[in-house]
């Protein structure tokens, strides 16, 4: 058996972490074969170490008195495509079986393609030349626009919220006005999402990071609007105008390359850790937290979606490790919070510094948090999900008269590093 090979090098190259994922999968794959053909009765030998990809001439030249193998793997979005190349002892006919399969199922199938290749020798000793029908697999395709009810379901409450600006910008507060103009946005915008979803195939990482391109920029825009004190009747456009800028370049983002979940949840991720951020600069500016810091959380919300949207179009992550990260800031800032509590008990009347030097813990355990998070999953990848290196772990253990221990609970942190 030869080891797996991959496809030669295209005129573009592909991404670093495309190439790190075929060269995983090759090694995985010479592992699965080589027990898949012992367990069929052959003995495995693996004299050529080379994954230069053979051509079918010297595969036959080499198959004279054995079988040779020469399975081949290459990416095909976000399965794989497994070829099986084989040429029986003394023949020279090329069995070949091919396979779009999930990773996730990768070993299951190359073991049955496997069997369906070495056993089709042994129908033909056994019945003549007919060849025994192999098995019968559909290929898993994903459906196109799998993200079309998010999109609709978005584009619905936005273009509600439409309506509704258009409606409180005229002066109005006629029940009359409000309610119709709320339920047209909704269905434009409803209309609208459709006839996206029937011309160009949203994901669902497309649908909700044009969401996070709507919904962070409204908040924004609505936020520090109303910081500046802004009229009632022009509070709300700016909220719109801000979404149409966020819609706009979220747009632009996706017409350059289709957004993962992942990508998709470091935007809304990059417009919640803003406000945060932006809310507790705000109030360690003033030294006080009895006011709602509504210009720091506006600016922040816009900063932080604006940057994770960036980043969100130059990195390859995925949604349980951004989800992983956002807890361990989020716990991050509840123990900054927990850890700098004492100093609000110390006297009841308010201070300054002492006001700073809690958001200022709060804001440390947050990065911090992230940071730790970020270090601790950094080995998983959208393409190549695995088990996170660090875990924390409990454990209780009762009490035992014949060792003479107590009962006692033990908590720590396991894994790799």
């Amino acid at each position: 058996m030869l080891p797996t090979a991959v496809p030669p090098k295209p005129e573009v190259a592909l991404p670093a972490e495309d190439a790190e994922q075929l060269a995983k999968l090759a090694r995985q794959l010479d592992g699965i074969l080589s027990e898949a053909v012992q367990d069929l009765g052959l003995t495995l030998t693996v004299s050529d170490r080379s994954r230069v990809l053979p051509t079918d001439d010297a595969l036959i030249e080499r198959a004279r008195d054995s079988w040779l193998i020469s399975p081949r793997v290459s990416l095909e979005g976000s399965s794989v495509r497994l070829r099986i190349v084989a040429v029986a002892p003394g023949e020279n006919v090329l069995r070949v079986r091919t396979q779009r399969v999930d990773v996730q199922t990768l070993e299951i199938r190359a073991n049955l393609m496997m069997r369906d290749i070495v056993r089709s020798t042994r129908a033909i000793a056994e019945r003549g030349s007919e060849l025994p029908t192999p098995e019968r697999t559909l290929d898993s395709e994903v459906p196109r626009s799998q993200g079309r009810a998010v999109l609709a379901l978005n584009a619905a409450v936005v273009g509600g919220y439409v309506g509704f600006s258009l409606q409180r910008a005229s002066g109005s507060d006629d029940a009359r006005l409000t309610y119709p103009l709320v339920a047209l946005g909704t269905g434009i915008g409803l209309g609208a999402s459709m006839l996206v979803a029937d011309e160009w195939d949203i994901t669902l990482g497309d649908a909700w990071f044009l969401s996070a391109g709507a919904w962070w920029p409204i908040a924004s825009g609505v936020l520090i609007a109303k910081s500046y004190e802004v009229p009632n009747e022009d509070l709300y456009v700016y909220g719109l105008v801000a979404a149409s800028a966020g819609v706009s370049l979220s747009v632009a983002a996706l017409g350059s390359k289709p957004m993962s979940e992942g990508g998709a949840l470091l935007a809304h991720s990059g417009g919640a850790g803003g406000m945060l951020l932006g809310g507790l600069t705000e109030m360690f500016y003033l030294g006080s937290t009895s006011s709602t810091p509504e210009r720091g959380m506006g600016y922040g919300a816009g900063l932080g979606v604006l940057t994770a949207g960036f980043l969100a179009t130059q990195t390859n992550v995925s949604s349980s490790r951004m989800l992983l990260i956002d807890l361990a800031a989020s716990l991050g800032a509840l123990t900054g919070a927990a850890a700098a509590s004492p100093l609000l008990l110390v006297d009841e009347a308010e201070s300054p510094t002492r006001n700073r030097v809690w958001l200022a813990s709060i804001a440390a355990g947050t990065v911090i948090g992230g940071g730790i998070g970020f270090f601790s999953t950094r080995g998983a990848s959208i393409k190549d999900e695995k088990p996170m290196r660090a875990m924390p772990y409990f454990n209780m253990e009762p009490e035992n008269p014949y060792r003479g221990t107590r009962s006692f609970m033990s908590l720590g942190l396991q894994g790799t590093w």
